[in-house]
């Protein structure tokens, strides 16, 4: 993928540099907000690693004036360890993914790899998972042919799921993307909305609790 690296400490941007060059990835390295913004624009990203606290433009406000100009590369935000409140306003902009710092370098290239596979095709217009439909232009939702009415949270809920079958979501991560509480969150509300959601869907059941971990949405076996 051709690769956009924005990131204000030169040694790190030169690091990702590398190991994404090693990973098979064509990275471009920018150390200025302002300047990343006019890059993208005029050129063609396939991914974008995005540090919050840059000079002159923060990754925030470039983030929020590339979706609102419809530019649809991939952004993986980076951001201060523990600060949750920036994890969530990076989601609710319209990052894809975020990694704390300080971070492993094989993690952050796994998860360009992930972004990669997940945006490998065009954007469906649903999503299906067995015979669970979502349609993300109407957001009408059927389990075969008959139409199931949720709430916008179970609708969010459900989106997150299914746009990733098979991946293992902790509740945490669940509300982070779901709620978007700024402080503590409480992941008894995933229990809560999970189990509605099972309850509309019906039998046989998609939605499968990982023990100790999270919830996914599978095919049933």
């Amino acid at each position: 993928m051709r690769v956009l690296i924005v990131e204000d400490e030169v040694r790190l941007a030169r690091h990702i540099a590398s190991a994404l060059i090693e990973a098979g990835h064509d990275p471009v390295v920018i150390h200025d907000g302002e300047v990343a913004l006019h890059e993208v624009v005029g050129a063609a990203f396939d991914l974008i690693v995005l540090d919050i606290g840059l000079p002159r433009m923060n990754g925030f406000e470039v983030l929020r004036r590339l979706r609102s100009r419809h530019v649809t590369s991939r952004v993986l935000v980076l951001t201060a360890r523990g600060e949750v409140k920036d994890r969530v306003t990076g989601l609710r902009l319209g990052a894809d993914d975020y990694l704390a710092k300080p971070f492993a370098m094989q993690e952050l290239v796994a998860r360009v790899r992930a972004l990669g596979r997940r945006y490998a095709e065009e954007p469906a217009l649903n999503l299906r998972v067995g015979d669970l439909r979502l349609h993300l232009a109407s957001h009408e939702v059927y389990r075969g042919a008959r139409l199931i009415e949720l709430s916008v949270r179970e609708l969010m809920l459900l989106k997150v799921l299914m746009r990733e079958p098979g991946r293992v979501f902790t509740r945490t991560e669940l509300c982070e993307r779901v709620w978007e509480h700024e402080h503590e969150y409480d992941t008894k509300l995933v229990e809560v909305f999970i189990g509605r959601l099972r309850k509309k869907i019906g039998e046989p059941q998609l939605i499968q609790t990982v023990r100790h971990v999270g919830y996914a949405i599978r095919e049933p076996s």
